[in-house]
């Protein structure tokens, strides 16, 4: 097995005394997974000073770990008549691993459940494709390689499709330390934010297997025309990029940004707001809307979230409605009725106009049915706001024979803001203009 450059250097900065764990952040085609492999090999027939070797392979599944770096391990072994004679390869249903008689070592995959890896104890842990698992199995292997005097815990993974996963929270943790924490390494191989989509050079930076000899550029350049813009990024750029393959489409970031104009909403002026109520997990989000004098449709939120020791204060909510009414003409306040029903009639009975919006698949559906093509055709705008944009971005589609709503449960995070929004243009779209005066004619 040849190395590249950086990998030797990986190597050489991971196994050096005082590092526990190690991270490495890259596109796809850099040869992590023989990379692992080769390192897990190693790992199970090194003599160790604290004991028979133990070298889990972890992944999100037990197959997908066999398919990949376990897989590779083991064919490196058969391939090799001397380790092959010094170890006994386990093939049986959920019992793959193979051992080693002169060190008493093993290897295995498993899957990324917490309470199976706090049960370990590694002399060497690898998580392969970091970027799509949980902090907390990374958090757990790490409790768990401390039994023994000398462990190392190892992740390889490209970019996820959102930063709810262990490789982003360590990385931003790397980031937020100055690259400065005791016993963990970062490496990170990526193109620089913003580059152009056809710089070959910065496919280089990205991608140093390039220039090791074991990429084909002519992939690069076939992907790039074939692949959506953020796909590209992630896997070939190892970018980080938010909104992928969300209910907007494979490029949500960019048709959400694209709406981007700021603008001021203007007092006294006909507006309409959308309100989803979360009170102990969810967040929960007011969506205001107002027409610009072009005819697009402007929306601004304001989002609470939820705090862990306590709930959230309906009554706030209902100061900042009547604050909103207060200075604009409010034609529907939208709102469901599951958790905001006696509030609702409190404000109704104030001259609130609030209008019932279940959030049934009947009406849902047709409401972001009609929401994503008005965002499609730029009938909105909003200001950029993070907090919104985020909400928006991690939303994925639930489908039906009748079309598409959003489904909370299987998002990548809290996506009130989005139903919020939906009810909000629903109203939009659906209340009368307002009438004209009467013309008398002489």
């Amino acid at each position: 097995m040849v190395l590249a450059p950086f990998q030797k250097d990986w190597l050489e900065e991971i196994l050096a005394d005082g590092v526990s764990s190690a991270v490495m952040s890259c596109p796809r085609g850099q040869g992590k997974s023989t990379l692992l492999a080769g390192l897990a090999v190693w790992a199970t027939f090194d003599e160790s000073d604290s004991g028979a070797p133990q070298v889990p392979i972890v992944a999100t599944r037990t197959q997908q770990a066999v398919r990949s770096v376990y897989g590779v391990a083991v064919s490196m072994v058969k391939t090799e008549p001397e380790l092959a004679d010094r170890s006994i390869i386990y093939t049986a249903i959920g019992t793959h691993r193979f051992v080693v008689d002169g060190t008493g070592g093993e290897c295995f995959p498993m899957a990324n459940g917490v309470d199976g890896l706090q049960g370990l104890d590694p002399s060497l842990a690898i998580m392969d494709e970091i970027g799509f698992q949980p902090i907390e199995s990374w958090d757990s292997m790490l409790l768990a390689s401390g039994k023994r005097s000398r462990s190392l815990v190892v992740g390889i993974g490209t970019p996820g499709l959102d930063r709810d996963n262990a490789l982003w929270q360590l990385r931003l943790g790397w980031h937020e330390a100055g690259g400065d924490i005791p016993g963990f390494r970062f490496a990170e191989h990526a193109a620089p934010d913003g580059c152009d989509l056809t710089d070959e050079s910065a496919w280089r930076r990205a991608n140093p297997a390039l220039d090791a000899g074991y990429q084909n550029i002519e992939a690069l350049r076939t992907a790039v025309k074939l692949s959506p813009e953020s796909h590209f990024r992630i896997f070939h750029l190892g970018q980080w990029i938010d909104g992928t393959d969300n209910w907007l489409g494979p490029d949500g970031r960019r048709v959400w940004d694209a709406l981007t104009d700021p603008y001021q909403l203007v007092p006294g002026a006909r507006t309409w707001v959308g309100v989803d109520i979360g009170l102990k997990r969810d967040s929960t989000a007011v969506v205001v809307g107002q027409r610009r004098p072009d005819g697009r449709l402007h929306v601004k939120a304001r989002i609470w979230l939820p705090r862990s020791d306590e709930a959230i204060d309906l009554s706030d909510i209902m100061r900042h409605l009547r604050q909103l009414d207060a200075e604009y003409d409010v034609e529907a306040i939208a709102f469901d009725p599951r958790l905001f029903e006696l509030p609702a009639q409190m404000l109704a009975d104030e001259g609130l106009s609030m209008v019932e919006f279940p959030q049934s698949q009947e009406r849902m559906t047709p409401a972001f049915g009609s929401l994503l093509e008005s965002i499609k055709r730029g009938e909105l705008s909003h200001d950029g706001d993070t907090a919104f944009s985020t909400q928006i971005l991690n939303a994925v589609p639930r489908f039906s024979e009748r079309g598409f709503t959003l489904a909370k449960g299987r998002s990548r995070g809290k996506i009130d803001a989005a139903y919020a929004l939906g009810m909000c243009v629903n109203r939009a779209q659906f209340t009368a203009p307002p009438r004209q005066p009467l013309v008398a004619l002489f």
